[in-house]
Protein backbone atom coordinates (compact mmCIF):
# COMPACT_ATOMS: atom_id res chain seq x y z
CA UNK A 1 0.00 0.00 0.00
CA UNK A 2 1.46 3.24 -1.23
CA UNK A 3 0.82 6.61 0.87
CA UNK A 4 0.53 9.86 -1.16
CA UNK A 5 3.16 12.42 -0.04
CA UNK A 6 2.16 15.35 1.09
CA UNK A 7 2.36 18.48 0.70
CA UNK A 8 5.02 21.02 2.74
CA UNK A 9 3.40 24.50 3.13
CA UNK A 10 -0.50 23.37 1.98
CA UNK A 11 -1.66 24.65 5.26
CA UNK A 12 0.28 27.58 4.75
CA UNK A 13 -1.61 28.55 1.54
CA UNK A 14 -5.23 28.05 2.60
CA UNK A 15 -4.67 29.56 6.16
CA UNK A 16 -4.53 33.02 4.67
CA UNK A 17 -7.87 32.15 3.37
CA UNK A 18 -9.25 30.64 6.29
CA UNK A 19 -8.78 33.22 8.03
CA UNK A 20 -9.85 35.82 5.65
CA UNK A 21 -13.76 33.74 5.48
CA UNK A 22 -13.53 33.52 9.59
CA UNK A 23 -12.98 37.13 9.63
CA UNK A 24 -15.25 38.04 7.13
CA UNK A 25 -18.33 36.18 8.85
CA UNK A 26 -17.06 37.53 12.11
CA UNK A 27 -17.51 40.62 10.68
CA UNK A 28 -20.59 40.42 8.98
CA UNK A 29 -22.49 38.44 12.25
CA UNK A 30 -21.17 41.12 14.44
CA UNK A 31 -22.84 44.00 12.19
CA UNK A 32 -26.37 41.91 12.08
CA UNK A 33 -26.05 41.41 16.02
CA UNK A 34 -25.48 45.11 16.55
CA UNK A 35 -28.07 46.27 14.33
CA UNK A 36 -30.68 43.56 15.72
CA UNK A 37 -29.76 45.03 19.41
CA UNK A 38 -29.86 48.68 18.00
CA UNK A 39 -33.89 47.72 16.34
CA UNK A 40 -35.22 45.56 19.67
CA UNK A 41 -33.55 48.99 21.62
CA UNK A 42 -35.63 51.52 19.95
CA UNK A 43 -38.86 49.05 19.92
CA UNK A 44 -38.39 49.09 23.40
CA UNK A 45 -38.47 52.40 24.10
CA UNK A 46 -41.63 53.04 21.50
CA UNK A 47 -43.05 50.50 23.11
CA UNK A 48 -42.81 51.88 26.86
CA UNK A 49 -43.70 54.80 25.58
CA UNK A 50 -46.84 53.54 24.44
CA UNK A 51 -47.20 51.37 27.30
CA UNK A 52 -46.66 54.73 29.60
CA UNK A 53 -49.18 56.56 27.74
CA UNK A 54 -51.96 53.58 27.71
CA UNK A 55 -51.51 53.32 31.58
CA UNK A 56 -50.91 56.88 32.66
CA UNK A 57 -54.59 56.66 34.49
CA UNK A 58 -56.16 59.33 32.88
CA UNK A 59 -59.28 58.57 30.89
CA UNK A 60 -59.29 61.99 28.89
CA UNK A 61 -56.51 61.49 27.19
CA UNK A 62 -56.14 60.90 23.41
CA UNK A 63 -52.99 60.70 21.31
CA UNK A 64 -52.09 60.75 17.51
CA UNK A 65 -49.10 58.34 17.25
CA UNK A 66 -48.46 58.33 13.92
CA UNK A 67 -49.63 59.51 10.50
CA UNK A 68 -48.28 57.48 7.56
CA UNK A 69 -48.69 57.61 3.95
CA UNK A 70 -50.30 54.89 2.21
CA UNK A 71 -50.60 54.63 -1.35
CA UNK A 72 -53.53 51.76 -0.99
CA UNK A 73 -56.74 52.64 -1.66
CA UNK A 74 -59.21 53.68 0.48
CA UNK A 75 -62.98 53.93 -0.56
CA UNK A 76 -64.30 57.77 -0.44
CA UNK A 77 -67.63 58.32 1.63
CA UNK A 78 -70.53 58.56 -0.45
CA UNK A 79 -69.12 58.15 -3.73
CA UNK A 80 -69.97 54.86 -5.70
CA UNK A 81 -66.63 52.88 -6.70
CA UNK A 82 -64.39 55.70 -5.96
CA UNK A 83 -61.12 55.03 -4.49
CA UNK A 84 -58.48 57.29 -2.86
CA UNK A 85 -55.16 57.15 -1.23
CA UNK A 86 -54.18 58.73 2.28
CA UNK A 87 -52.90 58.94 5.23
CA UNK A 88 -53.02 55.78 8.38
CA UNK A 89 -53.54 57.50 11.47
CA UNK A 90 -52.66 55.68 14.55
CA UNK A 91 -54.27 57.02 17.40
CA UNK A 92 -54.97 55.90 21.23
CA UNK A 93 -58.27 56.96 23.08
CA UNK A 94 -59.17 56.26 26.95
CA UNK A 95 -58.80 52.82 27.97
CA UNK A 96 -62.51 51.45 27.06
CA UNK A 97 -63.71 53.96 24.80
CA UNK A 98 -65.34 52.97 21.34
CA UNK A 99 -64.49 55.43 18.97
CA UNK A 100 -67.43 54.50 16.44
CA UNK A 101 -70.13 54.41 19.12
CA UNK A 102 -68.97 58.13 20.32
CA UNK A 103 -68.81 59.70 16.93
CA UNK A 104 -64.91 60.20 16.64
CA UNK A 105 -63.27 61.30 13.40
CA UNK A 106 -60.02 61.99 12.38
CA UNK A 107 -59.59 65.16 9.58
CA UNK A 108 -56.68 66.35 7.10
CA UNK A 109 -56.08 70.49 7.36
CA UNK A 110 -54.11 72.67 5.65
CA UNK A 111 -51.17 73.40 8.45
CA UNK A 112 -52.58 74.78 11.54
CA UNK A 113 -55.52 75.80 10.00
CA UNK A 114 -59.07 74.12 11.44
CA UNK A 115 -61.65 75.23 9.49
CA UNK A 116 -63.65 73.25 7.21
CA UNK A 117 -63.22 75.34 4.41
CA UNK A 118 -59.06 74.54 5.11
CA UNK A 119 -60.08 70.56 5.87
CA UNK A 120 -58.50 68.16 2.96
CA UNK A 121 -60.70 65.43 3.78
CA UNK A 122 -61.93 63.08 6.93
CA UNK A 123 -63.26 59.97 8.05
CA UNK A 124 -64.89 58.02 10.72
CA UNK A 125 -62.21 56.35 13.37
CA UNK A 126 -64.16 53.70 12.82
CA UNK A 127 -66.08 53.37 9.61
CA UNK A 128 -66.57 49.75 9.76
CA UNK A 129 -66.95 46.91 12.23
CA UNK A 130 -68.20 49.08 15.26
CA UNK A 131 -68.15 46.05 17.22
CA UNK A 132 -64.61 45.52 17.00
CA UNK A 133 -63.50 49.24 17.48
CA UNK A 134 -61.05 49.60 20.04
CA UNK A 135 -59.39 52.84 22.01
CA UNK A 136 -56.36 51.98 20.06
CA UNK A 137 -55.67 51.29 16.20
CA UNK A 138 -55.26 52.81 12.93
CA UNK A 139 -57.48 54.67 10.61
CA UNK A 140 -57.43 55.55 7.06
CA UNK A 141 -58.23 58.95 5.86
CA UNK A 142 -57.83 59.65 2.32
CA UNK A 143 -56.54 62.78 1.46
CA UNK A 144 -58.59 64.42 -0.96
CA UNK A 145 -59.45 64.81 -3.79
CA UNK A 146 -56.39 66.94 -4.98
CA UNK A 147 -54.32 65.11 -3.04
CA UNK A 148 -51.37 66.27 -0.97
CA UNK A 149 -49.04 68.73 -1.89
CA UNK A 150 -45.35 67.49 -1.99
CA UNK A 151 -43.24 68.61 1.16
CA UNK A 152 -46.08 70.94 2.53
CA UNK A 153 -46.63 70.61 6.22
CA UNK A 154 -50.63 69.64 7.12
CA UNK A 155 -52.37 69.26 10.37
CA UNK A 156 -54.45 65.77 11.03
CA UNK A 157 -57.02 66.29 13.94
CA UNK A 158 -58.96 64.13 15.79
CA UNK A 159 -62.59 65.06 17.02
CA UNK A 160 -64.51 62.92 19.24
CA UNK A 161 -68.13 63.03 20.31
CA UNK A 162 -69.46 64.38 17.39
CA UNK A 163 -67.52 67.57 17.80
CA UNK A 164 -66.80 69.50 14.46
CA UNK A 165 -65.05 72.63 13.42
CA UNK A 166 -67.87 74.97 14.18
CA UNK A 167 -68.79 73.81 17.95
CA UNK A 168 -65.76 72.04 19.17
CA UNK A 169 -61.71 71.83 19.20
CA UNK A 170 -59.70 68.53 18.37
CA UNK A 171 -58.78 66.19 21.14
CA UNK A 172 -55.21 65.65 19.44
CA UNK A 173 -53.13 66.98 16.36
CA UNK A 174 -50.39 66.11 15.03
CA UNK A 175 -48.19 67.83 12.26
CA UNK A 176 -47.59 65.35 9.28
CA UNK A 177 -45.04 66.68 6.51
CA UNK A 178 -45.21 64.68 2.48
CA UNK A 179 -41.89 63.34 2.67
CA UNK A 180 -41.92 63.47 -1.31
Amino acid sequence: MRFTKRRDGGRRRILPVAAAALCSALLVTGTQSFLLHMTKSANTQKLQRTSLAASSGSTSEFSILDATWTTAHIREKGITNAKDTGLVVTYLAPVGRNPAKQGDWIGIYEHGRLEKAHRKDWDWVCPNEHDRCMAYGAAAIPAGDDGLEPGKTYTVAYWANDASESNGTPVATIDYVVPW
